[in-house]
């Protein structure tokens, strides 16, 4: 379902800057992973970690830290699988440039019982620099929750994250 609903949101916003050439020159990565990610110490950020690529041109994918080939302006999204092995609580996803904070890029989910699992997006775009390093980062108000692979049986998987950057411009 994640995939899908990001592969859908990639989708439009090609359509919408095809006509522009928007996505000539720019280079682009898709990077996931298939590891729980658990908040290890409430109220505490931690590094979203990738160690699969699943598609990249120019772009590099360091185990979830993303270094940017071109100065110009990305769009970049994160679609996280929020959920509990064991715990409740808020879980907290925002974007980090250079290992700063970047502004208004915060949202949260409530994980109000164990069994709980949802889709939580983030997005922005914004300027860089080439050599730039773009990052997800989480938090949760109680250890337990955080980001959940699943695998279901005979299906493809529900990755815990999977981000992805383009530059348009």
């Amino acid at each position: 379902m994640m995939k899908a609903t990001l592969s859908a949101i990639f989708m439009s916003a090609m359509l919408l800057a095809a006509p522009s050439g928007a996505f000539a020159a720019g280079g682009y990565i898709q990077a996931s992973s298939e590891e729980d990610q658990i908040v290890a110490a409430a109220n505490k950020g931690q590094l979203v970690t990738m160690k699969s690529t699943d598609a990249a041109k120019g772009l590099k994918n360091n185990n979830g830290v993303v270094i940017l080939d071109q100065s110009g302006t990305y769009f970049t999204i994160v679609g996280v699988q929020v959920g509990s092995r064991g715990g409740t609580g808020l879980v907290r996803l925002w974007f980090q440039t250079n290992g700063k904070d970047a502004d208004n890029t915060n949202c949260e989910q409530l994980v109000p019982t164990a069994d709980f699992t949802t889709v939580m997006i983030s997005q922005g775009v914004g300027e860089y620099k080439k050599g730039d390093k773009i990052n997800a980062m989480i938090s949760g108000s109680a250890t337990g929750i955080g980001l959940v692979y699943k695998k279901p049986a005979g299906e493809p998987a529900v990755p815990s994250v999977i981000f992805s950057a383009w530059k348009i411009d």
